[in-house]
């Protein structure tokens, strides 16, 4: 799955502007507030509908439009497939193959997107669920069914908190248990089936990165692993009716970083913490690569400023050798070595302008 083209209007600074990428990697230059990011952020709201940096779609709006436009092809194997968005203050619209797409899985699915950048560390600091977010986006890829049970799964929560917030009787509140429980199993199974094939990978980079420290990885489902999940919504209904909500289920899962033992979160400085998430998304698209024989797109934003040179030159060699599509930003072209790469193009950025760099 490759971006081979993309069209960019009124997106941040980028106000009329296209990109023609190539398979191999991708290196855009600029100086700061050129754009370098927003043609990464742009390629990454193509895949997720969301921004990366902001919550906000009037924070991605140029000013004087009334909304922005991503229109580019995907080919996947043998086929080119036309994308489009169209996203104004209080409106989006969504095409793939110039059909309407009503669905943000549907286009996720058809061209995935990984990224890393200044703000990724928050996926080690962050809430719990910036760590599903990540185990999530690879089950969803690589492990068929996911996506339906996860929407049974909420709806029946959502029902079951409802009924426990509003005081509704012991019977009602328990109308949802079975279904909770059975797609609450299910989701756990493939995501841990995902998560035991995700762990050699980032194992085997750990061990690169960081030689002389033990880092560990777990995967935690969300309730206690000694107790069926049934038991648990039956035993402890009378203080959930209390609280207003489900205290057990997947949605509570937890991914656990440790180094020599102790939490990720506090233990490690912050240029490591970022390595660290480095790592676990290269594992992630290694992963994709080998089981679903396809390549993905990764978006790697100021690397040269991210990682000292000892870190750079390793992570370049390890970024060589994966079947990505990949996109990189500096300042200056002299900050990356992409002396490895057989395949790579160069880009400038001005004024939110890009231009080729052959």
């Amino acid at each position: 799955m490759l971006l081979k083209q993309l069209h960019i209007k009124d997106f941040r600074n980028l106000q009329n502007t296209q990109l023609n990428p190539i398979k191999g990697v991708n290196l855009i230059v600029g100086d700061n507030a050129s754009g370098k990011t927003s043609i990464l952020e742009a390629i990454y709201y193509l895949s997720h509908v969301r921004s990366f940096r902001t919550q906000y779609v009037t924070d991605l709006i140029f000013r004087q439009s009334s909304y922005l436009q991503l229109v580019a092809n995907i080919q996947t194997n043998n086929n080119t497939i036309p994308f489009g968005i169209r996203r104004s203050r209080n409106k989006s619209e969504i095409r793939v193959n110039k059909q309407p797409v009503k669905r943000v899985s549907d286009i996720a699915a058809q061209f995935p997107v990984l990224a890393i950048h200044p703000d990724s560390y928050r996926l080690i600091t962050g809430s719990p669920s910036e760590r599903r977010q990540f185990l999530d986006w690879g089950v969803f890829h690589v492990e068929h069914g996911f996506f339906q049970s996860w929407q049974r799964f909420r709806k029946a929560l959502l029902q079951r908190n409802a009924a426990l917030k509003s005081k509704q009787k012991y019977d009602v509140c328990q109308l949802w248990n079975n279904e909770i429980s059975t797609s609450a199993n299910y989701i756990h199974q493939l995501r841990l089936q995902y998560f035991e094939k995700l762990v050699p990978f980032f194992n085997s980079l750990a061990i690169q990165f960081f030689p002389n420290d033990v880092v560990t990885i777990e995967y935690k489902r969300g309730w206690p692993a000694e107790k069926e999940l049934i038991e648990l919504l039956e035993s402890n209904l009378h203080k959930e009716r209390l609280k207003g909500y489900t205290h057990h289920g997947p949605h509570r899962a937890e991914i656990s970083i440790k180094v020599n033992g102790q939490s990720a979160q506090t233990c490690i400085s912050r240029g490591q913490q970022k390595t660290l998430v480095a790592l676990m998304r290269l594992a992630q698209a290694m992963q994709f690569s080998e089981i679903t024989d396809k390549s993905c797109v990764l978006l790697y934003d100021d690397l040269a400023a991210e990682l000292d040179f000892n870190h750079r030159r390793l992570i370049l060699s390890v970024l060589s050798s994966m079947n990505i599509q990949l996109f990189i930003t500096a300042i200056e072209k002299n900050q990356i070595d992409l002396s490895d790469w057989s395949d790579s193009r160069m880009f400038h950025v001005e004024h939110g302008v890009i231009t080729d760099c052959y």
